[in-house]
This record gives structure tokens, sequence and C-alpha cells, in this order.
């Protein structure tokens, strides 16, 4: 058995550690964004609005059965990183044995009860008449693939947890790059497949996924590594599952918040017309770069807490939190100083339309500052992600989101328009950031965090 695979982050230099696994899936995440806008000129140009319209009603149902899946996957990850820390091997091995077995049953699943409702579900979310069958073959074909990429959430969340993100950065690169190359060829029909339209991109979806699976899985059997899946073999383990649960459910709750908050918050911004609507669809791209970068620094800051909280270096941990944060307030600060001054050229690139360009900057202007106090809050999760302690994080963003931002939304907006809505999402992000470091320094994070030890 390999045991060299991964990095033992419980030693060494902490920022140079947290910075060899942040940048791999920084760049994997950029990775995903750019294939989604190339998989979207490939259908816009070739099938049309109406396969985009077809590609966007079904995106809300799949972001569930994603959170779902990350609930998993986190628990895997936050295990195996304090197994791995612990230097206790052959829990790690079967902890990775049962986290394999227990995705490949949710998954499929998910998989069979989602295509058996799938015309309910996309009536549910009042599917336009006009792209309700494109979107039916598109959504119950992409479900097909919904195993494999539930597969490949976990073999990379697993090898994270060993200080292992360059691997994943490469899987999902060859995943990425193959399924680019096959959906003209699917959806126009070349090189003598047939013209599949619509159907011809969920299915390279799929091909890919499947690749990806494969390669991940062959990698980890032919370096003999203390990761083992295989959806072949199943372990049971009661106290082991219970414990991934007591994770995973949490995480995966919090998850359904975000999405929830968001959907409420998006029924409220569209009743101030279409503008108000693209001038968050534009905000959200600007935004969604300095997100990226955060949640990959969240997710090394959990990784390299969880390892050092296995090895019993607590004194470690504090370090950890310390550069993370450092990282992360400058960072975000860099990126929101940029977009408050250069909003006007930035907003350009977008639309020219004057109250769009408007809504944005308002926009830019009021939630852009907050972004300081959302990277604090990120990178306090880390390491209370790290801790095993998500249903702490899981009340939080209740109380953020839901409690918080929805009502303030409501009541900001009728006194200063769709500017209140934008006031109300700032102050949230102060009030998680303010609940997070509460929690942290209150060290009520660290009773029970050596899971390894006192949970499985």
């Amino acid at each position: 058995m390999n045991k060299n695979i991964g990095v033992n982050l419980s030693e060494g230099s902490v920022s140079k550690n947290l910075a060899f696994l942040v940048i791999p899936m920084l760049l994997g995440n950029f990775l995903n964004v750019g294939y989604s806008i190339v998989d979207s000129i490939w259908i816009g140009q070739i099938v049309g609005s109406a396969g985009l319209a077809a590609v966007a009603v079904s995106f809300p149902i799949l972001l569930i059965l994603i959170s779902i899946a990350s609930g998993i996957t986190i628990a895997g990850n936050i295990l195996v990183s304090q197994y791995y820390g612990a230097k206790d091997n052959e829990s790690l091995i079967h902890v990775s044995r049962v986290a394999s077995t227990l995705s490949a049953f949710t998954s499929i699943i998910l998989m069979v009860l989602a295509y058996i409702f799938s015309g309910d579900l996309l009536r549910l979310l009042n599917t336009p008449e006009t792209v309700f069958d494109l979107a039916l073959g598109y959504f119950r074909i992409s479900l097909l693939g919904f195993p494999f990429l539930f597969y490949y959430f976990l073999a990379s969340s697993l090898l994270r947890g060993v200080g292992d993100t360059v691997r994943p950065l490469i899987f999902l690169a060859i995943s990425s790059i193959l399924n680019i190359i096959l959906d003209p060829i699917l959806i126009k029909g070349m090189f003598g497949f047939p013209k599949m339209g619509l159907d011809g991109a969920a299915i390279a979806t799929i091909f890919s996924q499947f690749v990806a699976v494969v390669i991940s899985v062959s990698y980890l059997k032919i370096k003999d590594s203390i990761i083992r899946v295989n959806p072949f073999r199943v372990v049971f383990d009661y106290q082991m599952i219970k414990a991934m649960f007591k994770i995973g459910l949490p995480f995966a709750t919090m998850q359904l918040i975000v999405s929830a908050g968001w959907m409420f918050l998006t029924s409220l911004i569209n009743t101030y017309g279409e503008a108000a609507s693209a001038a968050v669809g534009v905000a959200s791209k600007i935004e969604s770069i300095s997100l990226m970068a955060l949640i990959a620094l969240s997710t090394g800051i959990a990784t390299m807490s969880a390892q050092n909280i296995g090895a019993n270096r607590m004194d470690r941990v504090s370090i950890i939190y310390k550069e993370g944060l450092k990282l992360a307030i400058g960072v975000s600060s860099i990126i929101a100083l940029l977009c408050i001054v250069f909003s006007d050229s930035i907003i350009a690139m977008f639309t020219k339309d004057p109250l769009v360009i408007e809504y944005t900057k308002s926009y830019i202007y009021i939630v852009m500052p907050s972004l300081i106090a959302l990277s604090v809050m990120f990178a306090t999760n880390g390491i209370i992600n790290g801790a095993g302690k998500t249903f702490t994080l899981m009340v939080f963003a209740f109380i953020s989101l839901i409690i918080i931002r929805i009502p303030l939304s409501y009541i900001f907006s009728e006194h200063f328009g769709v500017a209140g809505i934008w006031m109300s999402m700032g102050f949230s992000c102060f009030v998680s950031a303010t609940l997070s470091v509460t929690y942290y320094i209150s060290k009520k994070w660290q009773k029970g965090s050596r899971i390894v030890i006192s949970e499985a």
C-alpha cells in the first residue's frame, strides 16, 4: 500500500501548504466556469435560445441534488483529513470505503426518484410549455450521469482530505476538455454521429463525467492508495455512517438554505422589472470571481485544520486561521476596491442599458464593501468545518439568510427600492461574519472536534 500519497499538512510552513492546497482548487473553479460558458455558447449557437432556456430551468433541481451530494463528500473530506492527520491509515481506508458505498447508494436513489418525478418537478418550476419537452429530455439524460458526478465529487473530496488538490484538477481538466470537444460533435452530428441537438450536450456531459470517474478510480487503484473507492464493494458501518450524517446532513441543509434564501430574494428582485433582474445577473458574474477564491480558500483551511485537529496540533490551527484570514481579507479587499474604482468599465463589458447600469453600480457600491466581512466568514467557517461543527454553521446560515436577510430586504426595499435589497444583503454578510467569529473566539468548536477519537 502506498502510504506516501497525499501531503502531511500538520508539518511545515502553514502559508506554503495553504497556497499548495488553494491554487489548484481555484484553477479548478475557473475551469468549471470556463467550461460552463463554452457549453452555453455551443448550445446557444447550435440549438438556440430554447436550448439555453431548457438547460436553465432544470438547473435549480440539479443544484438541490448536488447540495445533497456535497453533504456526504464534505463529511468524507473531514473524516479522512482527521484520520490522515492522526496517521490512522486503517480507519482512513475504512471511512473511504464506507463513503464510497454511501455515495453509490445515495446517488442511485436520488437519480431514480428525480427521474420518476422529473415532469412534476419541471412543472413545479413553471417551465414554459414551449421548452417543456426539450427540458424534460435534457434533464432526464443529465440525471443518468448524476451517479458519475457524485462519485467524482467524492473521489476528489477524499483526495483533498489527504492534501492532494492537484490530481482532482487534472481529472477535471481532462473531463472538461473532452466535454468541450464532444459538445459540437454530438449536438450537430459530426464524424458519423447522428444529430442529437440538446440531448447530445447532455450525453457529452455524461460521458465526460464517466471518464472522470474511471480515471480517478483507476489512479487510486494503480497507486495502491490509502483512499479506497470502489462502487462495487459494499461496506456498511452504522457508527461511521452516523458520524458522516452528523457532519454531512447539516452541511447539505445549509446549502439548501442558501439556495432557498436566494430564491426568495430573486423573487423580490424580479418585482422591480427586467432591469433589476439583469443587474443581479451582471453583478453575480462580477462577484463570482471573488466567491470562487473565497470558497477555495475556505475548503483549504478546512482540510488543513482537520488534519491538524486529527494530529492534535491545535496550536497550528490558530496559525492556519490567522494566515487564512489575512489572505482572505487581502484578496477580498483588492477585488472590492477594483470593482468600485473601475465599476463603469466593468459594467460596460456586460450591458449598455442605462437602468441596468444604474442598478448594477448601486449593487457594487453597497454590496462589494461587505465582501470583506464575507471573506472573514469564509475563513472562520473553514476552521469550524474542519472541526466537524457543521450543525452550528447551518444554524448561522438560517439566522443570517432567512431570519435577517429576507425580512430586511422587504422592509428596506419599501423605503429605498431595489437598493434596499442590496443593503439587506450587505448587512447579512456582517451578521454572518459576527456569528462565526464569535463562535470561533468562544472556542466551543474545539469541544469534541477530534472526531477520529470521539465519534468514529
